[in-house]
């Protein structure tokens, strides 16, 4: 097995190394941006929940059921930063480990997805993705289910579970994406015409220079609060506070600092 499968090399990146500047100030606005967009879409897709079917109603925690709406202000919730590729396995099993994480404490946290590729004006769809286009193709549809999706973090890992079932498909089954996206319940309209023009590529380049700016070239590593907290490369490593979903909502629960109420898992750790 290669240790490094989903090590992208950082030659000729011309990027500046971030690191000692903080958070990207474009990671911000992509936060204001995505807020707006929810206050936009919100009552539909309140009302889209309300009236249709109970479908992934199951998938949530019963501390987590009533917290449907997303009530809370971006900069209140805990921010948690996966920097991945849509066709590597580690990023696969990241994700699954935070689908549990999710489920339990997303009413008090937030995900952004940066994608770890080089920008290139001349790429077919403005960046190079390790995997090739088909990788690149599987990021957009990733980013443009994240970004209309109202802030419904449940719904958009349904999404994800769904497309990552068949990871090996990502970018390469046309229908596989518009699928999963109605399974999940979004808004496949909004999805599918982002996922199809200019709006998605920018979302991609933007991904691609959150990650570079913020020195991360392999998949899967995880920040929360803009700090770097674990790497899973073929094995996880760096990872000094645990890399269990519980170790997760654990960090997630004590860096939580909103006025809501922590969901009551977060109870379960008396030292918080």
């Amino acid at each position: 097995m290669d240790k490094h499968r989903c090590l992208l090399d950082s030659e000729g990146t011309g990027i500046e190394d971030g690191r000692a500047h903080g958070r990207a100030p474009s990671n911000k606005r992509r936060l204001l941006i995505a807020g707006l967009v929810a206050a936009v879409t919100g009552i539909a897709l309140w009302g889209l929940h309300m009236c249709g079917s109970d479908v992934g109603a199951a998938w949530l925690s019963p501390a987590n059921r009533a917290d449907t709406t997303d009530a809370l202000s971006k900069s209140d919730k805990v921010q948690v930063e996966l920097f991945v590729m849509s066709q590597c396995p580690d990023a696969v099993k990241v994700e699954g480990v935070f689908g549990n994480v999710v489920r339990e404490v997303y009413s008090i946290m937030d995900v952004q997805l940066n994608f770890i590729g080089r920008p290139n004006p001349n790429a077919t769809y403005g960046v190079d993705c390790k995997h090739g286009d088909s990788e690149c193709r599987g990021n957009i549809d990733e980013l443009c289910a994240l970004a209309h999706g109202g802030g419904d973090l449940p719904a958009f890992w349904r999404f994800l579970s769904c497309l990552n079932a068949r990871f090996r498909d990502i970018g390469r089954d046309p229908d596989l994406s518009l699928k999963c996206a109605s399974s999940a319940g979004l808004d496949t309209s909004a999805f599918f015409n982002c996922a199809t023009t200019l709006e998605g590529r920018q979302l991609l380049k933007q991904s691609a220079e959150n990650a570079q700016f913020a020195a991360v070239n392999t998949s899967a590593t995880v920040f929360i609060d803009g700090q770097s907290r674990c790497v899973e490369d073929a094995g996880w490593r760096d990872c000094p506070g645990g890399h269990a979903a519980t170790d997760f909502i654990r960090d997630i629960c004590a860096a939580y600092k909103g006025p809501r109420p922590r969901p009551s898992i977060c109870a379960e750790f008396p030292s918080l």
